[in-house]
Order: C-alpha cells, then sequence, then structure tokens
C-alpha cells in the first residue's frame, strides 16, 4: 500500500514519574508509531497500561523523557511553550471522559473558547459555534451551562469545542466512559461521522467493542506496544499540512487581541461575581473600596485645606501684586499711569484686576464723628470689555462702578468699622454724606468682611475695616492735587504663577516707559508656603489612604492566589484548547485590574456620598476631577501589581497536572 508521509511520527518515546516515595513509575517503554492523516485509530489496553500519557503526549500536553515526536515532519520537543500551545489550539481537540467544560458558561461559551485564543473576531466566532452545537443537535442548549445539560450533552459540548478551530485531530480519552450506553452511542456515532468527514481521530478506550469500530486497533501493555493493526491508509489533510508551524497567532491586530484578553477576563470575572466565588469577589471589591475611600476622602480634605488656605492668604493680599514709583541707580522715580494700568490689564495674562491707587490717610467726619482713615482712590481695569466683575464685596448697598470715575462721582464705600464708629446707634449710612477732607462725599455702600477678617490680628482687622474708597478721578481732583498712582495694585488668577507674571509686568512697563524706576511687591513667602503645605498634605493625607489601598491590594493577592489553587482545572482546560502562558497570565491580571477598578469605582462613589458628613464635622473637603482620575488610577494600579505573581503562578502551571486537579 503506498502510504503518504505520517501526520505523526513516534520514535522511542520514553516517559517516567516519581512516584509516591520517590522511586521512579515507566508510563511508556520505547513506543514507536507512525499515524496518517484522517485515520480512526483506537488505543486500548488495562488500566495504568499508559494510554492517557500517550494521549497527553500526542496532545502536546506533556513531554517525553526519551525519544522523538515529530508532527509534519517537525520535531515537537523543539518547540517553545508557545509554540506547543499554537499547535493544541491549531491542529489538535480534545475530548475527556469528564468533559472538562468550564461550569461558569454557556455551552456557546465553552465552544467559543479555542476560537478566543486562535484570534477569532467575535461575530465570527459566535456563528461557528452556533452552528457546531446545531450540526450535534445541540442548538436550543447553546445558552445553558453544563449543570443544566446531561452527560451525552456535555460530551457533544465538548466535541464541539474540538471543532472550532478544525479539529484536525480529535484526541478522545474514554469519551463514553461516563456515559450511559445510548448517549455514549450518541457521541460514539459523532466521531464516526467526524472520521468520515476526513479528521484524524485517535480515541482510548478500554472497551472492546469499542474498538473493533476503529479502523485501526493500538494495544498498549506496561507502557510497550504490543499490537497495531496497521495504517488504514487514509490520505493526508491537506488543509494541515499547508499551515506552517510557529508560535504566532493567526493575523490578529494587537489592539484586537488585547480586548479579546480582556473580554474573556471579564467573562471569567462576571461568572466569579454571580458563580460560587461571589462572595470572595465581593470581598475583594470591598477592600479596594475601603481603599480607594480613604485616598479619594484623605486627598479631597486636603484639597480643601488648601483652597481655604489660599483663600485666606489671598484675602491677606497674596494674590496682589503691588508697582509703586522706586528709587533706581539714582535715577527719579517713575511717574506710574492710569495707562499703565490699562496695559497690564488688556496685555497681560494671569490677570484678574489691575487697579490704579492714591492712597492717603485722611479724616473722615459724619455730624460730630471723625475717624482717621485710609482713603484710596480707586479705578478698576479688568481684562476684555465690561465692568468689573470681580470688584470687593459690600456688606450693604453698592460698590463704586466705572460710570462713578468717569462721571467725577463724589460718592465714597466705607468700611465696616468706619461705618460702626461714624454712624451710631444702628443708623443705616447708606445715602449720607460725610466729609473726607474738606470734600463731601455720599455713601453708597459698606465692604464686607467682618466674619473673614475676624480671625485675622488686630491691626489687620482694623487697617481693613476702618477704610474708605472713592473714585480715582474725583480723588485726584478734589483730596491729591495730582492724577499719577501711588502704585497699581494687580490682582492674579493664580498666585501660584507669580514669578511669570511679575517678569511680564516688569518688562511691559520697561517697554513703555524705557526704565525701570519702580519695585514689583508681591506676598511671595506665604503662597510658596501654601504650595508647600499643599504637598506635605497630599503627602501626609494621601499617604494614610495609600496604607488603606495596600491593604486592599494585598487581600486581592491574597484572594487572587486562592483562586489560581482552586481555578486549577480551568487553568488546565484553557491551555489544552491552545491559551499560550501569556494569555493565562492576561486573564488573571484583567481580572485583578478589573476587580480593583470596579472597587475604586464605588470607593470614589462612597467618597463623593460621605463628604457632606466630613464637612458636618468642620472639615473642608474640595472634590476635584483629578482626585477622581488619581483615585481610579491608583486602584487600577493596585490591582496590576497585585495581580502579576498569581497570574505568573497561573500560567506556569503544568497541563497535565492542572487537568488532573480537583474543582
Amino acid at each position: 500500500m503506498n502510504l503518504e508521509p505520517p501526520l505523526i511520527e513516534l520514535e522511542g518515546i520514553g516517559r517516567r514519574y516519581k512516584g509516591k516515595r520517590g522511586a521512579p513509575v515507566i508510563a511508556l517503554r520505547n513506543v514507536s508509531l507512525r499515524l496518517h492523516a484522517g485515520e480512526f485509530v483506537c488505543i486500548t489496553g488495562p488500566s495504568g497500561s499508559g494510554k492517557t500519557t500517550l494521549m497527553n503526549i500526542l496532545g502536546c500536553l506533556d513531554q517525553p523523557d526519551a525519544g522523538a515526536y515529530r508532527f509534519l515532519g517537525r520535531e515537537v520537543q523543539r518547540l517553545s511553550p508557545d509554540g506547543l500551545a499554537w499547535l493544541r489550539r491549531k491542529a489538535f481537540g480534545f475530548v475527556f471522559q469528564n468533559y472538562n467544560l468550564l461550569g461558569s458558561a454557556t455551552a456557546r461559551e465553552n465552544v467559543e473558547m479555542p476560537g478566543i485564543y486562535a484570534g477569532l473576531a467575535l461575530a465570527p466566532r459566535r456563528a461557528r459555534a452556533l452552528n457546531l452545537l446545531s450540526r450535534l443537535g445541540l442548538a436550543n442548549r447553546a445558552g445553558h451551562r453544563p449543570a443544566a445539560l446531561s452527560g451525552g450533552e456535555q460530551q457533544r459540548v465538548s466535541i464541539a469545542r474540538a471543532l472550532m478551530n478544525g479539529g484536525h485531530v480529535i484526541l478522545a480519552d474514554e469519551p463514553t466512559g461516563a456515559l450511559d450506553s445510548q448517549n455514549g452511542e450518541q457521541a460514539l456515532s459523532a466521531l464516526e461521522d467526524l472520521a468520515a468527514r476526513g479528521h484524524t481521530i485517535v480515541l482510548v478506550t478500554h472497551n472492546p467493542e469499542i474498538a473493533a469500530r476503529a479502523g485501526r486497533r493500538i494495544e498498549l501493555r506496561d507502557g510497550r506496544v504490543v499490537k497495531d493493526t496497521g495504517p488504514s491508509g487514509k490520505r493526508r489533510d491537506t488543509l494541515l499540512a499547508a499551515e506552517p508551524l510557529s508560535g504566532q497567532r493567526p493575523a490578529a491586530g494587537a489592539l484586537t487581541r488585547l480586548l479579546q484578553a480582556f473580554r474573556s477576563g471579564l467573562a471569567s470575572l462576571r461568572a466569579n461575581l454571580l458563580g460560587t466565588r461571589r462572595a470572595r469577589a465581593m470581598l475583594s471589591v470591598f477592600s479596594i473600596l475601603l481603599g480607594v475611600w480613604a485616598v479619594a476622602t484623605m486627598l479631597s480634605i486636603a484639597e480643601g485645606v488648601f483652597r481655604d488656605t489660599l483663600e485666606q492668604v489671598s484675602r491677606l493680599g497674596a494674590d496682589r501684586i503691588e508697582v509703586s514709583p522706586y528709587l533706581w541707580r539714582n535715577e527719579p522715580p517713575l511717574s506710574l499711569t492710569v495707562e499703565d494700568a490699562r496695559a497690564i490689564a488688556g496685555q497681560i495674562e494671569n490677570i484678574r484686576r489691575v487697579v490704579p491707587v492714591l492712597a492717603q490717610r485722611l479724616t473722615i467726619r459724619y455730624g460730630t464723628q471723625s475717624l482717621e482713615s485710609f482713603v484710596e482712590s480707586y479705578a478698576a481695569f479688568t481684562p476684555g470689555p465690561g465692568a468689573d466683575s470681580d470688584a470687593p464685596a459690600v456688606e450693604r448697598g453698592r460698590f463704586l462702578s466705572p460710570r462713578d470715575n468717569d462721571n467725577r462721582n463724589q460718592v465714597a464705600v466705607l468700611g465696616w468699622g468706619a461705618a460702626d464708629h461714624l454712624f451710631e446707634d444702628g443708623l443705616d449710612p447708606l445715602g449720607l454724606h460725610v466729609l473726607i477732607g474738606n470734600a463731601p462725599f455720599r455713601v453708597v455702600g459698606v465692604l464686607a468682611g467682618r466674619e473673614a477678617f475676624a480671625g485675622t490680628a488686630k491691626w489687620l482687622t482694623e487697617q481693613e475695616g476702618r477704610r474708605a474708597v472713592i473714585p480715582f478721578d474725583a480723588g485726584a481732583a478734589l483730596l491729591h492735587g495730582n492724577s499719577s498712582p501711588s502704585s497699581l495694585s494687580v490682582f492674579m488668577q493664580d498666585p501660584l504663577q507669580a514669578d511669570a507674571t511679575k517678569s511680564a509686568i516688569r518688562e511691559l512697563l520697561i517697554g513703555r516707559h524705557g526704565r525701570e524706576g519702580f519695585r514689583i511687591s508681591f506676598m511671595g513667602a506665604r503662597v510658596e508656603q501654601v504650595g508647600e503645605m499643599r504637598t506635605l498634605l497630599w503627602l501626609g493625607l494621601g499617604s494614610i489612604g495609600g496604607i488603606a489601598l495596600l491593604a486592599g491590594g494585598m487581600g486581592v493577592m491574597a484572594i487572587m492566589l486562592m483562586a489560581v489553587a482552586e481555578r486549577t482545572r480551568e487553568i488546565g482546560i484553557r491551555m489544552a484548547v491552545g491559551a499560550r502562558r501569556r494569555d493565562i497570565a492576561q486573564q488573571f491580571v484583567i481580572e485583578a485590574i478589573a476587580l480593583a477598578s470596579l472597587g475604586g469605582l464605588l470607593g470614589l462613589c462612597a467618597g463623593l456620598a460621605t463628604s457632606p458628613l466630613a464637612r458636618s464635622f468642620g472639615l473642608p473637603v474640595a472634590f476635584s476631577p483629578w482626585i477622581a482620575i488619581a483615585a481610579l488610577a491608583c486602584a487600577a494600579g493596585t490591582g496590576l501589581v497585585s495581580g502579576i505573581l498569581p497570574a505568573r503562578r497561573a500560567s506556569r502551571l503544568d497541563p497535565v497536572a492542572a487537568l488532573a486537579a480537583l474543582g
């Protein structure tokens, strides 16, 4: 008979294991076989004869200690772990005695699994799985989990899974051993039908009646081949022969493979959350929830303290740059102008308001009451058109308007301390006239700030409370006798950018006047201290939350390590259908990240929900988008770190030992 070259060639294969007491147990001895494509081969022999060991070696789940194994002429022992996984994924399909289906997945999802590791897209993968189930009479059972299927149905699902990626070589280990006669006949008939279609079938059984139905029978005893009826003369599977052997995936983009791994990990996570490991999974989520809640709450408190402190410092002038004339290199001081204020407001970024000020201590009188006050002639310029929307707040009445300055209206806004001193017995000062110097001014408002400055130094409270503000042009004409501002008060949007703003003002004024002759003053030390305080708060309070998150991450790692031990058989099944080591590792890492991210999202929600409680205890709380991003990033990072060790341990499992595990 003229046969084509063998599909599988074994030459002098030997395999031994360590016994319970360290003594070697020889499973196979000098086994040499040639199997051709399209054959229906049955391997028989008593228990312990080496049938299952031979099956595992043929399916690249196990490696021989001696001899050579060639598949399509290539040395299998020279393939990398990824190459072996490729061969299992592309060439072989496994049908086990105990079905080895994932209990958390539906029949369709079990059948789809090899396609996931082959890189098949979702739609064609799902369509092929449903078609295979339909061919095996399980179209109406695709959405059922194994627990809801009979033994025969589960075995047909495993046959469909074996065919998902082509199933050129079907390795069936006692496929009817756990079935009654009727279901066993259905499973055997399905395998015979596949053999008739040109698939190579290698079936292990101890039943001589089943062996008699195969085209070729091989008998093992004590690890040796004692009988072989010889090749049946089938033709080579040309489709398989055309495929190259490598450790690479089929053509599929890296993003597609990552999305498939992500979906697989989420599907497994969903099964754990909804299945028997629900309590343990929720415990992982809760541990991360507490950690992220602590991180988000601590960071929001740190941000709240910073904002409150910055606001208080800003009230004291830390957002203000003062520009004033100054003797420079024996040259006379520069005469500032109102146009300088307009230029600064219109040409420099980070400017909130520019106020040219003529300031002088003058006496304010009303009736028999008088008060020495710090009187400011005020005009405000803001970037862009419109009125000054950021003018000082008033307790009563209104503040000065641009029209007051343009019309030289003789109006005044008094500080709350000046109003209390001049108008006794609760008299409302609005609309009444006071004498500032010797000029009359109508009171139109009282400055706010009584509560804000209550906790500050007494001198500062008196200084702020006894101020009086009048329009710039009216003050220049009636009180000061000139229109050159004594200083320019420049208010910034962001005090932390003060250095850049100061440099821009200096360059602008030198460009306008051709020389320096002025001084720029800034309470920078206080702002720098606030910035340093912010960093210390982040580090201090953030570390407290970080410790809680670290504890949560350790809990996730412990639970994931326990999951590896409990899901060893699942890992073995995934390896048998072609999962690479990195596929297994990715799945466990993605599960850990997804668990931690879910806990992070819930922890962030818990932080937002408990912030009113923190405020009720007087704690300043300020949530910012960056806090949410940082908290979720910390959660995902914790999941990544805590998942690495379990993922590595899972990916290093031996496929045969994993398949033999319970659970």
